[in-house]
Order: structure tokens, then C-alpha cells, then sequence
């Protein structure tokens, strides 16, 4: 994987190219000086730029301009030839020296999970790039974690390879050999964050590539520095601050004449309205006065605050009225009381009969003589009633002469409260005529015989009453006027009140305007002075403004290249690999349905762009690959698009480190023969570490006997318990041909005839499956019975029959059919054939195998293999 550092020189290498300010080209210098710690933060909590501007500010106008390589890399040097040895150990994994063979064009690396695969790719990770993925992604410092934990050091592992002359130790290269390494990790992520929503796909090239972390890395960026730069300094700041106010200032005096001559103006209307033509100095004397004469305001406002005279309702005619209803009640008692007097003696006869009545419940005899009455002459109680039924005029005529009494008694009462409240008014209104009226005095109470004082003869007290009551109505008069002329001089007030608030705000107008006049004088005459300090402060720091003002720039311009930059990198590092990756995963898929495969590839050429696709079966219909494509499928494009940037970088040498582990078990047979039968990895070198053992045995049998002799294998074996990693530096071959020669060498013959069956079986299967997609692969073969197998003898023969027939059509038919010639003249009924045919290997024989003929066999096996991958591969 691309580490930050490394694609970070490829951007400087990209800006040198650019017409940009030397300044921005210092500030990139800048960042790669500080790499490791400005990649710990991000663009959170403006984390980036708090630690980038500092650094800016002291050291960016020292830094270089120009560009002069990645100063880690090698020297200019010869280009990688054949790897031909990593040494190792200790390191990671490895607790002592290992040294592995890679001289061979295939290296195999199998083993079970956990056995030490993973530190023998990082070894060659470290030799070749200089540094590890996986210590960056788990941001680990790449010395701990290359040390082995349990000697907690580690030795840099050695890789030599042979170049033109001799043996050399390759120096590390990162952006030499960046594409050499094909990882399980990077298809797993791919496949992975193409499940996701199209904002997080956006690292969908960048993590296949393994330049996700440079990705990260120019996303942590703020959008600018400024909150962190003195862009205007704190003198200058406060002395535009104070600038601001002498302007003020000066604006203050230039704008007074103009301010008084508003307030005039505003004067004038006022005057205008309290008098029409007289000044405005005139109207305030006339209104609020002048210590000689009393203002109008004042004046009024003296009327209402003292007390409004009293009106006392006091009347002559209310006294007539009164004396008058006296009279008048008095003679209707008379009458009344002379009418009842008359009839006085009739009054007796009333309570007599009224006494008889209250006898006459139950009586029976006379109350008075005790006759009884049925002896009477006449019935007492009867006379009774009908003597109490005349006298009852005499009773309405009682009743109403008591009603004209307390009328009588209830109209003197009022006429003496109305003569005492006159005379009490008098006191405090005419006192001195009261006092000579002479009045007599009136009673406590309205009892007894005292009007006739004030009435008998020629009435001379009455009379006084009279015209002090008279004098007292003229005061009420009087009382009512002045009470009427409050409401006018109320209204007056409210008037004049407000042309009196009018005047104070222009006469606070005038006075603020002076002020601020005299105030603004003051601090344009004494600006510089009162500012000699702060202006030589300013003078001092226009320089280190100018310098931020200068990283500003500098940095403002630089985000965009970089941004730039990492946007046409997806376009930079796919360019050139559709038709290259698009036949790729076609060779990957051979197995699906023709119109499943893919009619064109379009690959992103920014960072957002989708990853298109054209079916075989639908030609001008396209879809998004991260839609329409299974798990599997994506796996298998993102394979095919690293393995198309291998070839176009012309790496001579490809690492697949687990790759065929993320593939399903679907693609793998269609892989492995994309890897090593069509061609494509023709003169690389190939290093596959996998732990599907089935897999790497299925390779090494259908890649034939003369390139499985060439394949070098490195088995990882389980630790016992002590932790150290177990290498089998030569473990058997998995291929039948080459074991059965193996066999044969030994003077095995049981076991060469055993691995010659397996063996035949695989290569009749081949050959079998090369006709079927070139003629007719149908073949009638013959069975003992109906659950008999068929023997291998019988197939043989019906396939060379088949071969025979297309043997002028293709190259190499001719030597497959001599291979199987010289086998099948081996006699059918031979114990060898038996024992190829009937596969029980274990079963006791009563005669020796002949060495001869098992020669003939393992040899025209041999030759059989020869034939078909020459038929093949042609």
C-alpha cells in the first residue's frame, strides 16, 4: 500500500510541473518536512491548521523551492531484475533467520492461518516499498511492529536480486514497486466500501490502490489558516479602532453647523406654533418666564394646584320650600286633630266593645248580668260587633292623624338641618354678616316650640336667613365659574406642558451638540499624541503581518493543488486499463454465461466517477458496477483492474499475498488459469501465498510436470508451542507425473503405477475437456456392468480415437496421440493395467510388477503431459 509519504512526493513531483508561487512550493517542502505529525490530525476541531500555521509562520521563508526527488529513495541505479533471495529474521513472525529461494518464475507460499504467511509478505513489503501497510493503517510505528514480540527486535530483511551481472541487494522503492503487491486486504475493502453509500464510495479507487491514507490525509486540511494567522495585527486593530473614532470625530465637527441649523429650524416651528411671528427666545420667556416676569406655564399651573372653592348648594328657595311644606302639614294636623277631638266620646264605646269581643269565644250568658243569652233581650257580643263596624271611620280618622303628625315632626326636622347648615356654611362664607344678623340660636334637637322665633310677626330672623342664604348662593355662583374655568386651564396646561418638553429635547439637542463639538476638538488636537506609542507599535508589526498575509496566500493556493491533485488521481492511476482490466475479468469469469460478461469497461477518471459496465448480452445498455455486480463479481474487477496496472506498469514481478482466499470458490479455477495458462504473467516472476491447499494442488497438477518441476514451494507449518515459525523449505510436489517419476527413480513400482493413475486421469480429463470445446467431446465408453466403473484402459483408447481424428487441425494432436499409443501398446490384460484400472492400490499381488513396462507407462504419462501442454498452450 501507498504511504502518505510516498504519494506525497509524487505530488511534489506533479507540483514542480505547475506554475505556481514559489511560496506555495515552500509550504508543500513545509508539510513533508512535518508529515508524521500533521498526518495525526485532521480537520476536526481545526486540529491541521493550529499545528501547520505556527510552522508556516517560522520556517517557510527558509524552506527550498525547488523539488529534488524523494530524498529516502535510491539512487538512480539498474532496474529490478529476478528476485533471487530474501533473507529474514528475526522479524515479526520470525524469531530466527530464514532465507527463501525466489529465483523460480513461480514461488508458492502455503500454509495454514496464523503460521507466519503474513510477515513473510511484509518482509518483502519492507525490502522492496520501505514500508508496511498494515503498520500504517493500525498507526503503529513501523519499528515496533516489524520487531518480533517475543525478542522484541527485529533485523531489515534482505532482498538480493540477479541483475545483468550480479547478485544485488534491492534498495526500497515505493513508487518503483508499488504495484508488484496484490493484497487480500485491498479486495476485501474494495468489495466492502462498494456496499456502502455513494459519499463513502468516494475512497473506492484510493483504497484499491492503497492510497487511501494520502486520501485522508488532504482531506484533513482546514479550508484556511486565517483563524490561526495575525492577518491584522492587534496594534494596527486597535489603532483602526481608534482611527475610527478621530474620524468620527472629524465627521462630528464638519456636521455641526449643519446640526445647529436643524435645531433653528426646529425652534422656529415651535415658536411658530405657540405665537405666530414672535421668536423662539420670546415664546420660552412668555412660557416658562424670566426671574422678572412669571411664565404663562407657571401661571396656570398655580391656578390648578390651588384649592377650587366649595359649592355649598345652599338656596333661599330651598328654605321657602321647606318653611312652606312645614305650614302646610301643620294645618292638615290641625284639621285632622279638630275632626278626632269632636269624636272623642266615641272612642270609649270602641275599647268597651272590643273588651266584650274578647269574651265571646264560648261564653253563653251575658258578661255583664250573667242572663243567659238565649233570655237576653238583645246579644251583647252581637251589639259588639256591630258598634265596632261603625267606629271604624272613627278608627281611619285616628290613623291618619297620626300619619299627619309624623309627617308634620319629619318636614320641622328638615327645615332645622337645612337652617343649621346654613348658618354653619355662614360662618366660613360671610361671618361678618352672620354676626350681624343676630340670629336666634336653634335648638340641639327639631323638638319643642322653636320655629316660632324665627316666624311670629313680621318674621325679622326669618328674613336675616333669607339674605345670608342669598349671599351664600352668590358665592356659589362664583364657586361654579371658577370650577368651569379649571377644565379650560387644564387643557391650557397639557398644551403648554408640551411645548415645554419640545423646548427641553432641543435645548438637550443643542447641548449634546456642543459637547460632542467641544469633545471631537479635543481628540483631533490630541490624537498623535495621546497615540505616539501605539503608532510606533504599528510601524513595528506591519512586517510580521505581512509575513502571515504571506503564509495566507501561500496556503490558500496550495489546497487547491492539492485537492486537485488527489481528484485526478483516481483518472492518473486507471488511465489506460479498461480494455486491459475488462478482459481480465472476463478470463476471471469464463465460467458465466456468455452474455454475462463484460461488452466494455468505463473506469473513473475523477474522484466520484462510477465504474461503468456493458454486457455481452445487452451492448449499448450501461450499468454501475457497484449495483448490478455480486460481492464475488466486484472482488473479481477489483483483482482485474490491480493485475491490468501491473502489466501496463510492466512490474516484473507480481505478489499475490492471499489474493485467491478473497475470491469465491466459483472464480478460482477461472483465476489461476488467467494467472499461469493464458499468458499474461508471461516473464514475470509470481509469488502466491494462499492456504487453500486444494487450490495450490489443483495448480500444480494442470500446470503440467515441466512447470510444476519449476515452481519453488514454501510450506508454513503450525508451531508446537514455542512460537517460532516452522518453514518446510522443500515440500513434496502435489504433481502425479512427477511423483511418479520420483517413484520410478527409486525403483518404486507400485507407487509410480499409483501416482500414474491419478495422473492419467487428470490428463485424460484435460484432454477430454480440449475436444468438447473443439469438436464433439462425446466418447462412448464400455462398463462391466451397471455399476461397474469405466476403466482407464477404455478411455484412453476412445480418446485417441477422438484426438486421431482432429489430429491434422491442431499442433501437438499428433504427439498426444503417439503418447497414448505407446501407452495403450502396453497389453490390456497386464497386471499394470489391472492395477491402473481397477484404482485398489492396497490389494496383495501374486506377481511382480515389471520394471519395463512401468517405464513404458510412467514414461508415455510423462509424454502425454508433454503433448498436451504444447496442445494447449500452442
Amino acid at each position: 500500500m501507498a504511504s502518505i509519504h510516498s504519494e506525497y512526493h509524487r505530488f511534489l513531483s506533479h507540483l514542480a510541473q505547475r506554475e505556481v508561487h514559489d511560496d506555495v512550493r515552500r509550504l508543500a517542502h513545509l508539510v513533508l518536512d512535518h508529515l508524521q505529525p500533521l498526518a495525526e490530525v485532521g480537520a476536526a476541531r481545526r486540529g491541521r491548521s493550529t499545528r501547520l500555521a505556527p510552522l508556516a509562520v517560522a520556517h517557510l521563508a527558509q524552506l527550498p523551492v525547488t523539488y529534488d526527488g524523494d530524498a529516502r529513495g535510491p539512487e538512480a541505479g539498474p532496474l529490478l531484475g529476478r528476485l533471487h533471495q530474501l533473507d529474514v529474521g528475526p522479524f515479526r513472525g520470525f524469531m530466527r533467520q530464514e532465507t527463501f529461494d525466489l529465483s523460480h518464475d513461480i514461488t508458492l507460499v502455503y500454509g495454514a492461518n496464523g503460521t507466519g504467511k503474513s510477515s513473510f509478505c511484509e518482509a518483502l513489503e519492507v525490502a522492496m516499498l520501505g514500508s508496511i501497510s498494515e503498520a500504517q493503517v493500525k498507526r503503529v510505528d513501523q519499528r515496533t511492529y516489524c520487531n518480533n514480540a517475543r525478542l522484541r527486535r527485529h533485523v531489515a530483511p534482505v532482498l538480493t536480486a540477479r541483475g545483468a551481472d550480479e547478485v544485488e541487494v534491492v534498495q526500497p522503492d515505493e513508487s518503483e514497486y508499488r504495484f508488484c503487491f496484490i493484497e487480500k486486504n485491498r479486495l476485501d475493502d474494495f468489495a466492502r466500501i462498494a456496499a456502502r453509500t455513494p459519499g463513502d464510495q468516494r475512497q473506492l479507487i484510493a483504497t484499491l490502490f492503497g492510497v487511501d491514507q494520502f486520501s485522508e490525509f488532504v482531506r484533513g486540511f482546514n479550508p484556511s489558516l486565517d483563524q490561526d494567522l495575525m492577518l491584522i495585527g492587534v496594534q494596527a486593530s486597535q489603532l483602526a479602532q481608534r482611527r475610527l473614532q478621530l474620524a468620527n470625530s472629524e465627521q462630528t465637527i464638519t456636521a455641526y453647523p449643519q446640526k445647529v441649523a436643524g435645531i433653528e429650524d426646529l425652534e422656529h416651528a415651535i415658536a411658530q406654533r405657540i405665537s405666530t411671528g414672535a421668536t423662539y427666545q420670546a415664546c420660552v420667556d412668555w412660557l416658562l418666564g424670566t426671574p422678572q416676569q412669571q411664565g404663562r406655564l407657571p401661571y396656570v399651573q398655580a391656578q390648578l394646584d390651588a384649592v377650587p372653592p366649595a359649592i355649598h348648594e345652599v338656596t333661599q328657595a330651598q328654605l321657602q320650600t321647606l318653611l312652606a311644606e312645614a305650614y302646610r302639614l301643620q294645618g292638615l294636623w290641625q284639621e285632622s286633630s279638630g275632626q278626632l277631638a269632636s269624636r272623642a266620646g266615641e272612642v270609649s264605646y270602641a275599647k268597651l266593645y272590643e273588651a266584650v269581643l274578647a269574651l265571646a269565644d264560648g261564653a253563653t250568658a251575658c258578661p255583664a248580668c250573667g242572663t243567659g243569652l238565649a233570655a237576653v233581650a238583645q246579644d251583647p257580643f252581637a251589639k259588639a260587633r256591630a258598634g265596632l263596624e261603625q267606629l271604624a271611620q272613627l278608627a281611619a280618622l285616628q290613623q291618619h292623624e297620626a300619619s299627619l303628625r309624623t309627617q308634620l315632626s319629619e318636614a320641622v326636622r328638615a327645615l332645622w338641618n337645612e337652617m343649621r347648615r346654613v348658618v354653619a356654611v355662614a360662618e366660613s362664607v360671610c361671618p361678618a354678616e352672620l354676626q350681624a344678623a343676630g340670629l336666634p340660636v336653634l335648638p340641639p334637637t327639631s323638638t319643642g316650640n322653636w320655629l316660632g322665633a324665627w316666624v311670629d310677626g313680621e318674621r325679622p330672623p326669618w328674613n336675616a336667613l333669607l339674605k345670608i342664604a342669598e349671599i351664600i348662593e352668590r358665592a356659589d355662583a362664583q364657586a361654579r365659574e371658577a370650577h368651569d374655568q379649571r377644565g379650560t386651564l387644564t387643557q391650557e396646561r397639557d398644551r403648554l406642558d408640551q411645548h415645554r418638553l419640545e423646548i427641553e429635547q432641543l435645548r438637550t439637542m443643542r447641548t449634546t451638540a456642543d459637547q460632542e463639538l467641544a469633545a471631537a476638538r479635543q481628540t483631533v488636537a490630541l490624537f498623535d499624541e495621546v497615540n505616539r506609542e501605539l503608532l510606533q507599535a504599528v510601524e513595528a508589526e506591519v512586517p510580521d503581518v505581512a509575513h502571515h498575509q504571506r503564509v495566507k496566500a501561500a496556503y490558500d493556493s496550495f489546497l487547491p493543488e492539492i485537492q486537485a491533485y488527489l481528484a485526478a488521481l483516481p483518472g492518473a492511476l486507471l488511465q489506460g486499463l479498461g480494455e486491459q482490466a475488462r478482459n481480465l475479468y472476463n478470463a476471471f469469469n469464463r465460467g458465466d454465461p456468455p452474455s454475462d460478461l463484460l461488452h466494455a469497461l468505463w473506469l473513473p477518471v475523477a474522484e466520484n466517477g462510477k465504474i461503468e459496465v456493458e454486457f455481452a448480452g445487452e451492448p449499448d445498455v450501461r450499468y454501475d458496477a457497484l449495483i448490478v455486480f455480486s460481492e464475488g463479481h466486484i472482488k473479481c474487477l477489483g483483482l482485474a483492474i490491480l493485475l491490468a496496472k501491473n502489466i501496463a506498469q510492466g512490474c516484473p514481478v507480481v505478489i499475490f499475498d492471499d489474493v485467491v482466499n478473497a475470491i469465491d470458490d466459483d472464480h478460482r479455477d477461472g483465476i489461476w488459469r488467467t494467472f499461469f495458462e493464458d499468458g499474461l504473467l508471461e516473464g514475470k516472476q509470481v509469488i502466491l501465498t494462499s492456504h487453500a491447499e486444494e487450490f495450490l494442488h489443483r495448480i500444480q497438477q494442470e500446470l503440467g510436470a515441466r512447470r510444476s518441476a519449476a515452481i519453488k514451494r514454501y510450506k508454513f507449518l503450525p508451531h508446537n508451542g514455542e512460537h517460532e515459525l516452522r518453514v518446510d523449505t522443500a515440500p513434496p510436489t502435489k504433481n502425479y507425473v512427477l511423483l511418479a517419476q520420483q517413484a520410478l527413480a527409486g525403483d518404486e513400482k507400485r507407487e509410480a503405477l499409483r501416482q500414474a493413475r491419478p495422473a492419467l486421469e487428470s490428463l485424460t480429463d484435460r484432454i477430454w475437456t480440449w475436444l468438447g470445446r473443439r469438436t464433439d467431446g462425446r466418447i462412448e465408453l464400455k462398463l462391466g456392468g451397471p455399476r461397474s466403473p469405466w476403466e482407464l484402459n477404455n478411455k484412453c483408447g476412445k480418446l485417441r480415437s477422438a484426438v486421431r481424428r482432429t489430429a491434422g487441425q491442431y499442433a501437438g494432436a499428433t504427439n498426444v496421440v503417439a503418447a497414448l499409443d505407446r501407452l495403450l501398446g502396453v497389453s490390456e490384460g497386464s497386471i499394470e493395467w489391472g492395477y491402473l484400472n481397477s484404482g485398489v492400490h492396497d490389494s496383495q499381488r501374486d506377481h511382480e510388477f515389471d520394471r519395463a513396462t512401468v517405464r513404458t507407462i510412467v514414461e508415455s504419462v510423462a509424454a502425454l503431459d508433454a503433448a498436451l501442454e504444447a496442445l494447449i498452450n500452442r
